[in-house]
């Protein structure tokens, strides 16, 4: 496994003019050594090499896989153990880098040294079997996280409690959570009228009746993200909810059986947001239909406007028309799905509108 994605990398990083491809990022480093953490990999001609620190080195030779293991010395920088190594070896393709690690390398490598983050994801972005497995277990979780969620769900549950609850249950079910750098919650619990905020932020606001709940969950399996929403109804609902969740199930419904080989990501894009129009509703939908999903929760390819992206076997994406009604509620629906002949999500959950 490692050995043909290692492969893969060499070749693109060869068509760039580069004799070796590095990478800092963690989840390129899981990727390639199966090691998720600080450090810096090498992969040449000669074979992997995993650079990093003592802080990190015990858990490095534990977890990575047919590499050899540098931990730097005290008073040695990691950074300066890289450049030493490949100086004199050719020219590197490195993934994108935190800026001052960057100035260092370029600073030091001048012309030797190409940055394309490209690369990693162009390898990353068609799954192998072992991944689409680790998704799936993702999807599996999931569906019983939302079985609980309804068990929850009621009139007086503060927002913050349900997702507490639903946070335990995935870190006890041998999930992880992601963490992202633009929201301060790792889960989104968002109820009547917060549910109008695509990302909301998790408040002590208690569920009531007429409310509807969206609950996104993002979970890791091994490394994998499953994205997935569901939104959930507090007792009887007025009928402008009914109509906006029909609309927006009808449009998700239909991106998802577009999502096959060959597609081009605009037009999957373009389908589920001219049903939206087609209701009055597409001034509400203010984000792109979907996005891949591997390692990182959002990963190419995107289903967005005028998206040139060929959708590809065994790409990962979702699928998340919303519509989102300022100060009164919001609707979303999201899969995640295998790109295939036939669609695959990797989730079963109804999406009917549930009343609990």
């Amino acid at each position: 496994m490692f050995k043909e994605r290692r492969a893969s990398l060499l070749r693109g990083a060869r068509r760039l003019g580069c004799d070796m491809v590095a990478s800092a990022t963690p989840q390129n480093l899981f990727y390639t050594t199966g090691f998720w953490g600080d450090g810096t990999v090498i992969i040449d001609h000669d074979g992997t090499t995993l650079f990093t620190s003592p802080l990190e080195g015990g858990r490095a030779r534990k977890h990575a896989k047919d590499c050899d293991v540098v931990t730097s010395g005290m008073g040695k920088s990691l950074k300066d153990m890289v450049i030493e190594y490949v100086v004199h070896k050719g020219k590197v393709c490195f993934d994108d880098v935190e800026m001052d690690l960057q100035f260092a390398i370029k600073k030091e490598l001048k012309e030797k040294v190409v940055f394309d983050p490209d690369l990693f994801y162009s390898v990353r972005r068609v799954k192998d079997e072992e991944e689409i497995n680790n998704i799936a277990q993702a999807g599996r979780i999931t569906d019983k996280l939302y079985d609980y969620a309804s068990s929850l769900i009621r009139p007086k549950v503060r927002e913050r409690e349900l997702a507490a609850e639903l946070l335990s249950r995935t870190i006890t079910s041998g999930c992880d959570i992601p963490s992202y750098a633009s929201t301060q919650n790792s889960i989104i619990v968002a109820s009547g009228p917060n549910s109008a905020f695509p990302h909301a932020d998790l408040t002590d606001r208690r569920l009531s009746h007429g409310d509807v709940v969206t609950i996104d969950l993002v979970i890791r399996f091994n490394g994998y993200v499953v994205d997935t929403t569901r939104t959930f109804a507090v007792g009887k609902v007025n009928n402008e909810v009914k109509r906006v969740y029909e609309t927006v199930k009808s449009a998700q419904e239909e991106g998802t059986r577009l999502v096959k080989p060959d597609t081009v990501a605009g037009e999957v894009d373009k389908k589920v947001r001219d049903i939206i129009n087609e209701k009055r509703y597409g001034k509400f939908f203010i984000h792109g239909t979907g996005h891949g999903v591997g390692l990182d929760v959002h990963e190419p390819p995107r289903l967005r406007m005028n998206g040139k992206e060929v959708l590809q076997k065994n790409d990962v994406v979702t699928v998340e028309p919303g519509v989102y009604m300022p100060n009164k509620f919001g609707i979303r629906i999201e899969d995640t799905i295998l790109v295939s002949k036939r669609a695959k999500p990797f989730t079963k959950f109804p999406k009917e509108l549930l009343i609990l």
